[in-house]
């Protein structure tokens, strides 16, 4: 299905994909890229906006609105408050990495707008980390795919794409739980 509006709507897929938190699109579209239906340039452009734009606001919405909601909710205080205080911490760490852990995007720009960290130092790090991240995710699926293609040229055409899908999303799944384990040994 994640295939198939990729192929019909392409590059708006990959901008709304890496807005929302799109590790699945961004894998498919460096496939789609190794394969010649999208330009990589492109790809990683539109990649690399979604993901800091889509961080940016998430950042901005908590940062305007995110005391008055949390004030709301006394039972999330004292968690909120341990949070606050291992991001402050390890705030470049966790701004440069949360992107990288499945699930965690959107929220990791909510907790860093809820720290004191500085809306200067988190667009900075975001930028760094959304180009870095949108050049690995759609790296690997350019890479994958080729290797997948070369690997794979006797299969039908339906068969090399479901296993080649497969094995990105299972790249990505390893990817993220080493990744986070990593990250939750290094914060603890």
């Amino acid at each position: 299905m994640l295939a198939e509006y990729l192929t019909d709507y392409g590059y708006l897929v990959v901008a709304v994909g890496a807005f929302v938190e799109g590790e699945t699109i961004l894998l498919l579209a460096g496939y789609a890229a190794q394969q010649g239906a999208l330009d990589v340039r492109l790809v990683l452009l539109l990649g690399f906006v979604g993901a800091f734009a889509g961080d940016q606001l998430w950042f901005y919405l908590a940062r305007r609105h995110g005391s008055r909601w949390l004030e709301r909710r006394p039972h999330l205080v004292a968690k909120a408050t341990n949070t606050k205080r291992l991001l402050e911490r390890h705030a470049t760490l966790f701004i440069l990495s949360f992107r990288f852990i499945y699930g965690l995007r959107n929220l990791g720009a909510v907790a860093v707008a809820l720290s004191d960290v500085s809306t200067r130092r988190f667009f900075l790090l975001n930028a760094a980390a959304a180009a870095l991240w949108s050049v690995l995710v759609i790296g690997t699926g350019y890479l994958f795919g080729e290797a997948a293609a070369a690997m794979l040229d006797q299969l039908a055409s339906i068969q090399k794409q479901v296993l080649a899908i497969a094995g990105l999303l299972a790249c990505a799944a390893i990817a993220s739980i080493l990744l986070r384990r990593w990250l939750l040994r290094k914060l603890s």
